[in-house]
């Protein structure tokens, strides 16, 4: 059976094509996705907030994930070759590593999953959506000036409402929570870096010609070099040494759980889209961020007041308007694989999901 094409958003409108849409095969794939990038978020929050309070070692799990997605996209590569011995080896010059464009995207993929990282350290589950929901506004703003993308009226409706729920939900949490204008401002420098991370990346995707696993392996090797003067100055590695968490099964196994979900999330969302469309990859990634509130709700046994929900609402709501005005590919979308460039099936040599995912090419 051949995969289902990329729909248009007019053919999306089409009650036929919404049967083929929402087969078993494809909900398996979305499925797949949301298990995957829920478990993400959890695990990372463990991580940074489970036992650390009084050594605070971020920056070192931090550091310690993008060694472990380097070591699992090398060891993908192993896999390949194994299987296939005409594959040849990553292979990326030097002089590629110090690219101005690549130092950029870098230094900005720090400032992502550093901001991400401390956010969690200091917020609930729950309220991760919303702390990070001005990057679409972010990307909006960088895309004008950087870009020259004009901004339509519905985007600036769609921006409204997302910066109309993030007051009302920073303020309902402050009361609720121990929610402090640092920990909002965390969220706001993550959002800032994957804005200016998904222009970069766009110009090192030309640079690579197209090859995300050579992206990403840039992106996380740079990282690990360039986070080594962090670790010294804030005394995290010290930290790092001195406690026993190098010696902790249980951590060790999370940091490579994490390096390793980081990478395959991108990978589904790019077989989600390849068996959809990017407006369904869209309206999918709304969804699963609002699964992963009330899952966070309920496993932390939180009360949040109507006025609250109201809040993670518009910004849920600000999202879907902007991503049903965005086709073919909505910037939405970029954000959602900004941080870890999709893995194609080629370049992993990963078997299709499903009998019918076979003619899948991304």
């Amino acid at each position: 059976m051949k995969a289902v094409q990329r729909l248009s958003s007019a053919e999306m409108a089409n009650p036929q094509v919404l049967g083929e849409v929402f087969q078993p095969h494809v909900l398996l794939v979305i499925a797949v996705h949301w298990t995957m990038a829920i478990s993400l978020v959890f695990v990372n929050k463990q991580l940074v907030s489970g036992g650390n309070s009084a050594r605070d070692l971020t920056v070192f799990i931090t550091w310690a994930q993008c060694m472990f997605s380097v070591a699992t996209i090398v060891i993908a590569t192993a896999v390949k070759k194994y299987l296939n011995p005409r594959t040849s080896w990553l292979s990326i010059p030097l002089v590629t590593f110090i690219d101005s464009d690549v130092l950029a995207m870098s230094f900005t993929f720090i400032g992502v999953v550093v901001m991400n990282n401390l956010l969690l350290k200091h917020i609930g589950v729950a309220f991760y959506q919303v702390a990070r929901s001005s990057t679409l506004i972010f990307t909006v703003i960088f895309a004008r000036i950087f870009l020259g993308v004009p901004v339509s009226l519905r985007v600036t409706v769609s921006c409204g409402l997302i910066v109309l729920g993030f007051i009302v939900s920073v303020d309902q949490e402050m009361l609720l929570s121990s929610l402090s204008w640092l920990s909002v401002s965390y969220g706001v420098l993550a959002s800032i870096s994957a804005a200016l991370s998904v222009i970069y990346i766009k110009r090192v995707d030309k640079l690579l010609q197209g090859n995300s696993l050579e992206i990403s392996l840039t992106s996380n090797l740079n990282s690990v070099v360039f986070l080594i003067p962090l670790l010294l100055s804030t005394g995290q590695l010290q930290n790092a040494v001195n406690s026993d968490h190098l010696l902790n099964t249980s951590m060790l196994l999370k940091l490579v759980v994490t390096g390793v979900l980081s990478l395959f999330v991108g990978w589904a969302s790019i077989k989600v889209i390849g068996l959809t469309s990017p407006v369904t990859h869209n309206m999918s990634i709304n969804a699963k961020s609002l699964l992963q509130t009330f899952i966070a709700v309920i496993v932390q046994g939180e009360t949040k007041t109507l006025t609250w929900w109201a809040g993670n609402f518009l910004v849920i709501l600000g999202l879907m308007n902007y991503g049903l005005s965005k086709t073919p590919s909505p910037v939405v979308r970029e954000i959602e694989v900004s941080l870890n460039p999709p893995l194609k099936n080629s370049q992993l040599n990963l078997p299709p999901l499903s009998k019918h995912d076979e003619g899948w090419q991304a």
